[in-house]
């Protein structure tokens, strides 16, 4: 017999215990969605033209690129992208991707001038206006809350360096700010943990922080996007027990199909690299997830208990009728 998994009597750091299944599957057969082909090359679409996004643990910035491409073409000030990095560990870890990308973002602006935090202003750099954003500043002339669609603002990326994902409003600019959705693609530790059980508990203690921690940051419609390869150890990290453990359901999944996304490549958490497979040719998986409707939950043993006893009440009327409607073809 196969012994049960260590990791179902460990807990995080909080003391919770986090949902594991030592069950192996082949990570590639899901079930349907009720959408037909579970593995149809249809853009699984998890946004609308006018949503505010919010990218968290965007590597080299290449998904959020790809997001100002055809077939997404989205407006460039509706995106938020965000690095767990710091701007020079970027460099330093992604050598040949980080600069030219972070370029293109800089220079895609749909119309306006370039953003520029008051904090990064000095004689050197009057003309070099930048749109990154750190801890300590914000958009120039704009109230520290949702920007204004109607201003004088550049139409711009906002890009953000050292933000953790499982604690997002420790960030200023992100602090009061709601979005409609918040999309964290191939979440991972990159701690380089050999042993596959204490790498699995890793990795669950950062998806379990990350679904805590964004709800501060939705609006109340918004929706949570994860993107995971197949396979093992990815299929036993348990993602939508996770999700349902901090008060999120499922909503559907599909397959990530990579040629809808021009240019992006996922990049291992440690740097430069593929991983033991180009990312390209892996099967992937995106979930969407949105807040359980907590009144509709706590509202329907209620409802059900109301709706039986109108039917017991509605039984016992129509039995009378039919009672005293006998009677009388009796005395007939």
């Amino acid at each position: 017999m196969k012994p049960k998994s260590k990791l179902k009597k460990i807990s995080n750091a909080r003391g919770r215990p986090l949902p594991h299944i030592a069950k192996e599957n082949n990570g590639n057969r899901h079930k349907g969605d009720g959408n037909g082909a579970s593995y149809s090359n249809k853009l699984i679409k998890f946004y609308n033209d006018t949503d505010d996004i919010l990218l968290v643990g965007e590597g080299d910035f290449s998904f959020t690129k790809a997001l100002l491409l055809p077939p997404h073409s989205f407006t460039p000030d509706r995106i938020t992208a965000t690095a767990f990095d710091s701007r020079d560990d970027l460099h330093k870890k992604y050598p040949d991707s980080a600069e030219p990308i972070l370029k293109f973002l800089e220079e895609c602006t749909a119309t306006g001038k370039p953003i520029k935090c008051d904090s990064e202003k000095s004689e050197e750099d009057e003309d070099d206006e930048s749109f990154y954003h750190d801890d300590n500043c914000q958009i120039h002339g704009q109230a520290d809350d949702v920007t204004d669609r109607h201003s004088d603002e550049p139409k711009k990326v906002k890009v953000l360096f050292k933000v953790d994902a499982t604690a997002l409003t420790k960030t200023k600019y992100l602090r009061k700010r709601k979005f409609d959705c918040c999309v964290f693609n191939f979440p991972h530790t990159g701690s380089g943990i050999t042993d596959q059980d204490r790498n699995i508990l890793k990795n669950q203690e950062l998806l379990d922080g990350f679904f805590k921690s964004v709800p501060s940051i939705l609006k109340p419609s918004g929706t949570v996007v994860v993107t995971l390869f197949d396979g093992l150890p990815y299929s036993l990290w348990n993602l939508k027990e996770l999700a349902k453990k901090s008060g999120f359901e499922t909503v559907r999944s599909g397959k990530f199909v990579w040629e809808y996304y021009e240019g992006y490549k996922h990049r291992k958490t440690s740097g430069m690299g593929d991983t033991t497979k180009k990312s390209q040719e892996r099967d992937a998986r995106t979930y969407i997830f949105r807040k359980i409707d907590l009144s509709k939950e706590n509202n329907a043993p209620a409802t059900r208990k109301r709706t039986q006893g109108q039917n017991v009440k509605n039984y016992k009327r129509a039995k009378r009728k039919r009672d005293d409607t006998s009677e009388s073809d009796d005395d007939e």
